[in-house]
């Protein structure tokens, strides 16, 4: 098994640290019986853990790891956010990720690191069946844009200029 550069649904590894801290945040009972590669993650690997629950069955998580050096920097930021923004959308009927756990600094994985609930589906990216998706992802902008959070986001930042690109 490989640890970077995986294709999406190969089986990979996780790192003895990260898996350590996993499991701190399982249920009683289960174990993570497997992991693999996600499709996407231009700025993290991410995973689909399968964990085996103490009726036999199975869920999945996802974990997020900031594995790359120039990422690794503002990482802390960038997880603290989306710990945040998860939490705020865990009390709206707003369909998203359920926050399990976030190490923004690695203070506890090898990489900076969040762990989320899975969301089942499938990306679509070409046009088939848009004349029905396209009502529904209406309906899910007009709930997003519903949501109220306490605190305002930052003002926008660039990580990257066309000069890095």
């Amino acid at each position: 098994m490989r640890w970077h550069g995986d294709r999406h649904g190969e089986a990979v590894a996780v790192r003895p640290l990260t898996l350590a801290w996993v499991r701190r945040h399982l249920e009683a009972g289960e174990r993570i019986v497997g992991a693999v590669a996600l499709q996407g993650g231009a700025t993290a690997d991410m995973r689909r853990l399968a964990i085996g629950t103490r009726d036999g069955g199975t869920r999945h998580l996802v974990l997020r790891s900031f594995v790359g050096p120039t990422r690794q920097g503002p990482a802390d930021g960038l997880l603290h956010r989306e710990a945040d923004a998860l939490s705020t959308l865990a009390c709206t009927g707003v369909p998203a990720p359920r926050l399990v756990a976030v190490d923004p600094t690695a203070a506890y994985c090898e990489y900076p690191s969040l762990l989320m609930t899975h969301l089942s589906g499938r990306t679509v990216v070409d046009d088939e069946g848009l004349e029905t998706r396209l009502p529904l992802l209406a309906r899910q902008l007009v709930a997003v844009h519903a949501v109220r959070s306490a605190d305002r986001p930052r003002a926008y930042v660039a990580l990257t200029t066309a000069d890095t690109v």
